[in-house]
């Protein structure tokens, strides 16, 4: 039965891969990430930033800006835009 000596030759032949390996302190790949609010699934944007949905945010109309909410009509997110002008600061 030669494969007897064979695997008895890799086994020996690994085990001090395997224990090298082993003493070796684990390093973190990346670093730790800080925690955030998560992302919303579904959302509306206006002026390159996203908006939640059913959050409101001033938005540019014809009839200039106004108060609009972020919702979904169907299976797409829409803005339902009200009268009130945007609040001045």
């Amino acid at each position: 039965m030669p494969w007897r000596g064979l695997a008895t030759v890799l086994m020996v032949a690994l085990l001090p891969v395997d224990t090298l390996q082993a003493a070796e302190p684990a390093i973190a790949l990346d670093p730790p990430r800080l925690a955030q609010a998560p992302e919303p699934l579904c959302f509306c944007w206006t002026d390159g930033r996203k908006i939640a949905e059913g959050a409101a945010a001033c938005i540019r109309t014809t009839q200039g800006r106004r108060l609009a909410q972020c919702g979904r009509v169907i299976n797409m997110m829409s803005w339902q835009v009200t009268e009130t002008p945007c609040p001045e600061s």
